[in-house]
């Protein structure tokens, strides 16, 4: 199915997408759709007739959208298609998120418990994550969160998930993310003894694969929250 706001035909090519974005909904799809901070996957889109960038993908109800761009021939709706994510990309955003767990984990131990995330951003480039804390890290607990999660990543510990009745993933401890609203049923990443938390997004398969990983940045993004900026795997 094509949705275009200047097409009603079904049918896009060349040219469209300049002036209204052109989005793409398929039966089912590989790519990973923007949640929970991570990205969505970027990637190729082709046919028989057409081909083009895939720039972005989202979720709307239980609709998985395709943005393109650099639309070659034409693209319409009932075609087959091959869709093939950037798996580079992929790779650098499982890095990023697994790394992510692995520091909401080790902040949790070297502050308390009172940690709580409240919001994170997983970039192919980069991650964030904002928690509850009323002042700032010093330097020798920055180190020391940074020292701990390259801990964890050289201990190469199996990174599982398991889809759990909620009432059982709390009961395992897993951390869920301070404002989500979940279902009965939810999915838990876990990482060997470091770290398990609820979560839907794309992971590294071992510890090992993120690298390594560095804080570049602590800062405020506003009363009682701090801000964490970090690089994991080869940005690292």
């Amino acid at each position: 199915l094509i949705l275009n706001g200047n097409n009603s035909a079904g049918v896009v090519g060349e040219g469209d997408g300049k002036n209204a974005p052109v989005f793409v909904v398929t039966a089912t799809t590989p790519f990973y759709a923007e949640g929970g901070g991570q990205l969505g996957d970027n990637g190729f889109i082709k046919t028989d007739t057409g081909a083009a960038r895939i720039v972005d993908c989202r979720k709307q109800n239980d609709a998985y959208v395709h943005l393109l761009a650099d639309i070659e021939g034409k693209i319409s709706v009932g075609q087959n298609v091959l869709l093939t994510v950037d798996r580079d990309r992929r790779a650098a955003l499982q890095r990023h998120h697994s790394a992510t767990h692995l520091l909401n984990a080790e902040l949790r131990k070297a502050l308390g418990n009172h940690i709580k995330q409240s919001g994170s951003l997983v970039h192919p480039d980069y991650l964030r994550f904002d928690f509850s804390h009323p002042k700032g890290l010093s330097a020798e607990e920055i180190l020391q969160v940074e020292k701990a999660v390259n801990n964890a990543i050289m201990a190469n510990a199996e990174v599982a998930t398991a889809v759990l009745p909620k009432v059982e993933a709390e009961k395992r401890g897993a951390m869920m993310t301070f404002g989500e609203k979940y279902g009965d049923v939810v999915r838990v990443v876990e990482m060997g003894v470091f770290s398990s938390e609820f979560c839907g997004g794309t992971h590294v398969a071992r510890t090992g694969d993120i690298g390594g990983f560095l804080i570049q940045k602590e800062s405020s993004p506003g009363a009682g929250n701090r801000r964490i900026e970090a690089v994991a795997g080869e940005a690292a």
